[in-house]
């Protein structure tokens, strides 16, 4: 990223606080290398259970070319960027807020699920229509096929799990940079993903609290919960230890909401729960609030401190396959009809004390 991108990049966001979102356009254009603008997103079948977190399997496709985010694409432009560190690198899409009058309020780093791409996944989650309202940045970080052939991100090898290698350090180093960049408020860096980005996003947790004051599990594994492709399976299915790392009790942890489906056939329910009851290792004072009746097909599990402070959530989803709660069908692999996880993420993101 050079220093007249990124000049370029912070004129155009100044453009869309004004209310110039064609001018904004231009700017990003103009300083692009190639075509920036939105094109047919390949995706498969909206079906709300996939295989995609196999390692080894190819996820179907097929097009969707409409876009059911309320806000019109115009007013919130998607950049794409390229991050570059020690440790390797990632190319992806990046969401800036078109209206923060009071500045930046935290950045979100998104990792899609096996056979996904930033954009499918920008669609399926909603989450710019969210951040717009939030003022908060959103990057989706990319896996593409020649690091992995499905897409997958790695999380279930050990050269990836732990702190200062492989992927865990790049998307640490990526959120740094664009935190550094964009002045985003200390404490105010989280990360989410579904299925295999979810599992990535708990290594982050552990590895990286430091960065990341919060994450998002959906639909994921616990870190070290697989050593390689035959463990990665047996924890999906349940037929393994499905333990993660022994997490040393009030060892340091980002805070975290964890989102699972009951009829999921392709990372089983019980992955969700052990993660939150890790949890209650780490947080040893923290006291367990159950609501099992929602009313909204969904059991919601909170551990809060004394201080108030909810330190992990958990969303165990009645009808819930394997899929993104809540989600938009105009992405792939969205369960529209059940709980929506976007924005209980950002709730939980933005308001410790779960208010």
């Amino acid at each position: 990223m050079n220093a007249s991108y990124l000049d370029a990049m912070r004129r155009a966001t100044q453009a869309v606080r004004d209310g110039k979102p064609l001018n904004a356009t231009r700017m990003i254009q103009d300083a692009l290398t190639g075509n920036n603008t939105d094109t047919d997103i390949p995706h498969a079948p909206a079906d709300d259970d996939f295989d995609g977190v196999t390692i080894e399997g190819v996820a179907g496709s097929a097009h969707q070319t409409a876009s059911s985010s309320p806000i019109p694409p115009a007013t919130m432009p998607m950049l794409s960027q390229s991050y570059r560190g020690p440790h390797g690198g990632r190319d992806y899409r990046l969401f800036l807020p078109p209206q923060a009058p009071s500045g930046i309020r935290g950045l979100v780093v998104m990792l899609h699920g096996c056979g996904q791409n930033p954009d499918d996944f920008a669609r399926g989650t909603a989450l710019n229509a969210l951040a717009a309202r939030e003022a908060l940045i959103v990057a989706y970080p990319g896996q593409g096929s020649a690091d992995n052939p499905n897409g997958c991100w790695n999380w279930f090898d050990p050269s990836n799990q732990r702190r200062g290698a492989g992927e865990a350090a790049i998307l640490a180093g990526l959120a740094q940079e664009i935190a550094a960049t964009h002045a985003v408020p200390p404490g105010a860096v989280f990360a989410a993903g579904l299925s295999a980005g979810g599992a990535m996003a708990a290594i982050l947790g552990l590895a990286y609290s430091d960065v990341f004051s919060a994450i998002g599990v959906h639909s994921g594994l616990a870190a070290g919960s697989a050593q390689d492709v035959s463990s990665a399976f047996a924890a999906m299915n349940g037929s393994g230890s499905g333990q993660g790392f022994p997490i040393a009790k009030g060892a340091p942890h980002a805070r975290a909401m964890i989102v699972h489906g009951r009829k999921d056939r392709t990372v089983v329910p019980s992955n969700g729960a052990y993660i939150f009851d890790a949890m209650k290792s780490v947080f040893p004072d923290a006291a367990l609030h159950s609501d099992a009746s929602s009313g909204e097909g969904v059991a919601r599990h909170r551990l809060i401190l004394p201080d108030g402070t909810v330190v992990a959530e958990y969303w165990d989803v009645e009808t819930l396959g394997h899929a993104w709660s809540g989600g938009d069908k105009a992405g792939s692999y969205t369960a529209p009809n059940t709980p929506d996880a976007s924005e209980g993420l950002i709730r939980f993101f933005l308001d410790s004390k779960g208010r």
